[in-house]
């Protein structure tokens, strides 16, 4: 019994193989050429059990003298054929078009060490369905509802028939009629940066695809200024079948006259926010129309391209942070564009202890390293000074002070840009036994000179102005940083 099972699995094997291999009856007359067989000749699904229009396929061949070298393969009823040395592949098969079904047969035919091609390849029919794509916003890095007119999306592609059926994301804005461009399915992301004509902000938005710093072709119409824009997005695979549209919505500021105030704190925000924007207004009535961000994180773009468009909307900035690491990380490469084109900036640092002497987002401002004071750290009593080098109203506190940090200024020119300290501090070394007077090097601002235009264009103050205001004279050294020095 046993015997007769093996013997009647052998004859279903091999009456298998023999149907699969090829559409022809009769008897083969062997001709030295390579044979090409594949594992079944016709696969038969329908409706929802149909395969997607990725496939896998299996193939292998046989000859009697010599060795197969390769196989060529074609998915488009033998008009080409393409090589490989593989006994298998993955295909993205093509539907004729208007179709979202077909049976679609893939042929294969064996190469032997002689190039001697099987003249009879070998086929399997495999019965596909189209899946439609998807397209989800991707806000790994957070979602803006409120920005100036430099702002960024990302987004996931998906498709069961593989992203290489995907052939264009459609892009709209506010109206997915008019306003809308075309993408290639190659783009996941892109920077939306508010076109100006003559100063006048058209209404226009180009486009930065993906990591490119040239703008895209096609322009986005239909922007609003201090209102809410809504972003539509969807993909179209071969077949035309399409994905949702899918939305999100932000708020897109206007900006004023160049002048942005970046508070860059979480503690006691809104008391330096009132602190500040006093002082830009005591500076006179042509600074009193400019803008307030409060929120670096929520209100500035998290990558660096779409930053630095940002700036391109401001010449003139003052920035308040306790944070160094997150305001001088955001700068550091940002405002490269900003200062080549004349922009400006005061900026005034709390550095607490834990941020390295030589921490690398120092490297474009007039700060070389941070002062050292190994074990103990730096403070300002209530009377303490900030006194400049030469004609700077004398600034006291008004309290203690627990990050004055003292810095190096940089010595020697670097071609581009000289520096010049410009006021020391009276220190305290804090730590166990107390907080005598410091002795060693006590510099906390300096500015750096663009020695093309003979101009200073970025000022740096290592101690909490806002607490500086004991003499009731805050606003004539501010006038006489933002002003005298910094030209606003």
């Amino acid at each position: 019994m046993q015997l007769l099972k093996h013997i009647s699995l052998f004859l279903l094997i091999a009456a298998t193989v023999a149907s699969c291999k090829k559409d022809f009856e009769g008897d083969r007359i062997d001709s030295g050429a390579p044979e090409t067989f594949m594992a079944v000749d016709s696969i038969y699904r329908s409706g929802d059990s149909r395969y997607t229009t990725t496939v896998e396929a299996h193939w292998w061949g046989s000859v009697k003298t010599g060795f197969i070298k390769g196989y060529e393969v074609s998915i488009d009823n033998m008009q080409t054929w393409s090589f490989t040395n593989k006994q298998s592949g993955t295909f993205l098969l093509s539907l004729p078009a208007g179709s979202d079904t077909a049976n679609i047969r893939i042929f294969v035919r064996a190469v032997d060490n002689n190039g001697v091609v099987d003249p009879t390849p070998a086929g399997t029919t495999y019965p596909v369905r189209n899946s439609a794509p998807n397209i989800t916003f991707d806000f790994s890095t957070g979602q803006k509802l409120t920005a100036f007119p430099a702002f960024r999306y990302s987004w996931i592609l998906t498709d069961v028939d593989g992203l290489a059926d995907i052939s264009v994301v459609e892009l709209a804005l506010n109206d997915t009629v008019n306003n809308k461009v075309q993408l290639p399915s190659s783009v996941n992301a892109s920077t939306f940066v508010g076109e100006k004509v003559n100063g006048v902000f058209t209404g226009n938005f180009l486009l930065f695809n993906n990591n490119q710093t040239n703008q895209f072709g096609q322009k986005l119409t239909g922007g609003l200024m201090n209102d809410t824009n809504t972003i539509y997005l969807r993909c179209k695979d071969r077949t035309g079948a399409q994905s949702v549209w899918i939305s999100a919505r932000i708020y897109v500021r206007q900006p004023k006259n160049g002048l942005l105030f970046i508070n860059d704190y979480i503690s006691n925000k809104n008391a330096i926010t009132s602190f500040y924007t006093a002082r830009i207004n005591n500076l006179g009535s042509s600074f009193t129309n400019y803008d307030v961000v409060t929120s670096l994180l929520d209100e500035f773009p998290a990558d660096e391209f779409t930053t630095s468009k940002t700036f391109d909307f401001f010449n003139r900035i003052v920035w308040a942070t306790e944070d160094p690491t997150r305001s001088l990380g955001t700068a550091q490469n940002a405002t490269i564009p900003f200062f080549n084109n004349g922009g400006k900036i005061f900026m005034v640092l709390e550095i607490p202890n834990d941020i390295a002497l030589d921490a690398s987002f120092f490297s474009f401002t007039p700060i070389e390293r941070l002062v050292d004071n190994p074990g103990r750290s730096f403070r300002m009593a209530a009377g303490d000074q900030v006194t400049g080098y030469t004609n700077w109203p004398v600034l006291k506190a008004t309290g203690i002070i627990t990050y004055p940090r003292p810095f190096y200024t940089y010595t020697s020119s670097s071609g581009l840009y000289t520096y010049d300290s410009l006021a020391s501090a009276q220190l305290r070394s804090f730590g166990p036994g107390g907080a005598p007077s410091w002795t060693g090097p006590s510099n906390v601002m300096a500015k750096r000179i663009n020695t093309q235009i003979n101009k200073t264009d970025i000022v740096t103050l290592t101690a909490p102005l806002h607490l500086l205001n004991g003499n009731n004279n805050v606003d004539s050294f501010f006038q006489k940083v933002v002003l005298s020095e910094l030209e606003f």
